[in-house]
């Protein structure tokens, strides 16, 4: 499609409006016409976390309401994103800061421009039945399975850090998801540390959740915590962005009514998004009640975002560190609800 000969249609077709009419609520009609004959694509994934608000957009009507023509598209697997992003299929997209830091570190031109939910209470570390662990100290010297890069990981530092963990001492295990359930039934793992919905289902299976992201079940340490904020994000190309800022605009509105309903209409909301990606309402309802839904892009944000650059960094996942602003921008979203943004 050639963004560019429709914004030029669509900027003769409101000029001309205007000279003809001058009539203000005229433009306004011709205006949301243009934007709804230009098609978005949304990629999304089949995960109540990433994926919740669009799909909420899309079947409560709100992206209509905004006058767009917007498709979601689901992949299975965010990890997919990325190449569909720099390939150029994917100008819209909904992933996590994960996935744009390693595309800026790449010279891949996109930017987040709203953050979607705060999901760092579902990157969690499980203890087996057996193993005998209560405090955060009880980790030195046991195993702990845990994907390769997987940014629980500093949920785990940030743990150990705050309560004088030796984290040298403590024994990781390079494990999948499905390995790590098996290996931790088997007691041939003490742990396993990764994220939704593998940690449930090692507690049905008789693991002991010993904190999270967000929250610590430990003897020596309960309540919340701020080990881990993990983001899901709204970002764009930075061709799509140049091109289309109202659209930009209208769809940050429509996921900010998205995001209200969610909050309000919980249970209605995971019936909604379980049907879409076809998963089982009581476990996309007991995911969902576990993250923070909001648009708000603050300063706990940034520092999550820098918080995992420096970890990709560092477990040589990127070779270079980009800066924040080389991969997010706010403007879009402080144009739509300044009180959103907060971050200095």
């Amino acid at each position: 499609m050639n963004w560019k000969k429709l914004t030029a249609i669509a900027m003769c077709t409101m000029a001309l409006t205007g000279i003809l009419t001058g009539c203000g609520s005229d433009a306004k009609k011709d205006e949301a016409k243009d934007a709804a004959s230009t098609e978005i694509v949304a990629y999304g994934v089949i995960d109540p976390q990433i994926s919740a608000q669009q799909i909420i957009a899309d079947k409560k009507g709100y992206f209509k309401e905004e006058g767009l023509n917007v498709t979601n598209k689901f992949i299975q697997s965010g990890g997919d994103m990325s190449s569909l992003i720099s390939g150029g299929s994917a100008q819209v997209s909904f992933e996590s800061p994960y996935t744009d830091i390693a595309l800026a570190a790449n010279g891949v031109g996109v930017k987040i421009v709203a953050p979607m939910a705060n999901i760092g209470n579902t990157q969690a570390i499980v203890a087996g039945k057996n193993a005998n662990i209560i405090n955060g100290k009880d980790l030195e010297g046991k195993k702990v399975g845990i994907p390769a890069g997987a940014g629980v990981m500093i949920a785990i530092r940030n743990m150990c850090n705050e309560l004088n963990v030796d984290i040298s001492k403590i024994q990781f295990v390079t494990l999948g998801p499905s390995d790590a359930i098996a290996a931790l039934e088997k007691g041939d793992i003490d742990a396993m540390a990764c994220w939704e919905p593998w940690i449930s289902n090692a507690q049905k299976n008789g693991g002991k959740l010993l904190f999270s992201g967000l929250k610590s079940y430990l003897g020596d340490k309960q309540g919340d915590v701020n080990w881990m904020n993990f983001y899901t994000t709204m970002q764009v190309s930075d061709t799509f962005l140049k091109e289309h800022p109202d659209e930009v605009k209208k769809m940050l509105t429509a996921l900010k009514k998205a995001t209200d309903f969610i909050n309000e209409n919980p249970d209605e909301a995971a019936e909604i998004i379980a049907k879409e990606i076809n998963l089982d309402k009581d476990e996309v309802k007991q995911i969902m009640s576990q993250n923070q839904y909001a648009m708000t892009y603050d300063d706990k944000f940034v520092k999550s975002c820098d918080e995992i650059a420096d970890f990709m960094k560092e477990t040589n996942n990127i070779t270079n560190r980009p800066d924040f602003g080389k991969y997010a921008d706010s403007s879009m979203l402080k144009s739509v609800d300044a009180s959103l943004v907060t971050a200095e």
